[in-house]
C-alpha cells in the first residue's frame, strides 16, 4: 500500500505551519499538558489508487517536560477519510521525539476498507490483464529508534496487518492462480531498524543523506499465518546546485523471501515510479532509481522535474538481469511554511503506458 498514511493533509499541514512552526521559542517546555496544542481539520487529497479522498483529521502536537523549545515536536494525529472510491481509511499515525530526539518512536494504527490492483507477478505482466480486489484489514506499525552516535540510530520494528478474506473475481487470476495468502491472514514481522539522516530538513532537504536499512521476519511465534523474511535498503542523496535549486537521488531495494504472500509483496508505482498505475508490476524484489531536480519559479512556487528507472523479480539475484520500466514527469509546489518547508505537491507522471496526477503534500522522497 502506497500510504504509511501519513497522508496527504493539505489543509492540516497548513495549520501545524502556523500553530506549531511558527511560534516563538522558549529555553524549555515546563508543562507538557499546556504545551499541547489540538486541532480538527478538513482533509482532502488526490491519488490514482484512492481517486478523492476528502474527511477529517485532529492533530495534537507537543514537548515532554524540559524538551527544548527548538526540539522536534512530537506529533499524534487521528483521521478518517473516504474516496471518490468508496474506500474507507480511519488511521492514527504517530512521531514521538524525547531526550532532546535520541529517542524516536514512529508507527501508526488503522482500519482501512481498500481495494488494489493485481495485474499478474513479474515485470512481465500485461496492462490488459488488470482485475482489482477489495479487502478490509487492520494495521499496527512500530519503529523505536535510539541514537547511539550522532545522526545514527538503532532500533527495533514491527509490522503487523489482519486481512479479511479478499472479494475476488470469479474465475480472475488471482482466484484461479495458486497466490499465497488469497484467503486472507495475518502478517507480524519482527526485526531490527537502522536510520542514518543528515538531512537539513526532514519536509524539503537540501542538503544531506538518509539511509534506512530494515531486516524483518515474519513466523509463527509473533502470531504470524505466514513464515518469510523481508528487508529493505532505502537511500537518499540531497545536494544543493545553487540557491534553491536542488538535486535528489533515491536508490532503493528491497526484497522478500519465499513464502511471502501476495498481499505484502514489492511493486512499482509508488511515489519513486510516479507515472505508472499502482502495484502496476509486482514481485519479491525490488530495484528502482529515482531523480528530481527541484528549481524556484516565483517566491513561493517552485518547480520540478523527475524521472526513475525500476525493475522487479522473483528474487533479488534476479534483479539484475530483469528489464527495467521507466518513467518521469514534471511538477509544481507550493510552500506553505518557510521555515520548515512543508509544502503542497503536484505532479503528472507519464509511463509507456500512460500518465497519472499527483495532488498531496511534501516530496516524494
Amino acid at each position: 500500500m502506497n500510504f504509511r498514511i501519513v497522508v496527504f493533509f493539505l489543509l492540516a499541514l497548513c495549520a501545524i505551519s502556523k500553530s506549531v512552526c511558527g511560534q516563538e521559542p522558549t529555553p524549555k517546555v515546563n508543562d507538557s499538558t499546556k504545551n499541547l496544542k489540538i486541532r480538527v481539520l478538513p482533509v482532502l487529497f488526490f491519488l490514482p489508487e484512492t481517486g478523492l479522498g476528502y474527511g477529517g483529521i485532529s492533530i495534537g502536537t507537543f514537548r515532554f517536560k524540559n524538551e527544548s523549545a527548538d526540539s522536534r515536536p512530537s506529533t499524534i494525529q487521528a483521521a478518517a477519510t473516504l474516496t471518490s472510491k468508496k474506500q474507507i481509511l480511519l488511521f492514527a499515525p504517530f512521531e514521538i521525539y524525547a531526550d532532546e530526539e535520541k529517542w524516536r518512536f514512529v508507527g501508526e494504527v488503522g482500519f482501512y476498507k481498500y481495494f488494489y490492483n493485481f495485474f499478474g507477478i513479474g515485470i512481465d505482466s500485461r496492462e490488459e490483464d488488470l482485475e482489482t480486489y477489495d479487502v478490509t484489514f487492520s494495521r499496527a506499525r512500530l519503529t523505536v529508534l535510539r541514537e547511539i552516535v550522532p545522526k545514527f540510530s538503532v532500533g527495533l520494528a514491527y509490522e503487523f496487518d489482519k486481512y479479511g478474506t479478499p472479494t475476488l473475481k470469479e474465475d480472475g487470476l488471482i482466484d484461479a492462480g495458486d497466490f499465497l495468502g488469497k484467503e486472507g491472514g495475518i502478517i507480524s514481522n519482527l526485526g531490527i531498524s537502522t536510520v542514518y539522516d543528515s538531512r537539513d530538513n526532514i519536509f524539503f532537504p537540501t542538503k544531506g543523506l538518509f539511509i534506512q536499512g530494515n531486516l524483518l521476519a515474519s513466523f509463527k511465534a509473533v502470531g504470524s499465518d505466514f513464515s518469510y523474511n523481508k528487508w529493505i535498503l532505502d537511500s537518499r542523496y540531497y545536494q544543493k546546485i545553487r540557491g534553491r535549486h536542488v538535486l535528489a537521488t533515491n536508490l532503493y531495494f528491497a526484497n522478500n523471501g519465499e513464502g511471502a504472500p501476495f498481499l505484502d509483496l514489492n511493486s512499482l508505482g509508488s511515489r519513486r515510479t510516479r507515472g505508472f498505475d499502482n502495484r502496476r508490476f509486482q514481485d519479491n524484489a525490488e530495484w528502482s532509481m529515482a531523480l528530481e531536480y527541484r528549481f524556484p519559479l516565483y517566491r513561493r512556487i517552485e518547480g520540478v522535474a523527475f524521472g526513475s528507472t525500476a525493475t522487479v523479480s522473483k528474487d533479488f539475484g534476479s534483479l539484475f538481469s530483469s528489464a527495467f520500466k521507466n518513467a518521469a514527469g514534471i511538477g509544481l509546489r507550493y510552500t506553505l511554511n518557510k521555515k520548515e518547508g512543508t509544502r503542497i505537491r503536484m505532479d503528472y507522471g507519464i509511463s509507456g503506458e500512460g500518465g497519472n496526477f499527483y495532488f498531496t503534500i511534501n516530496e516524494a522522497f
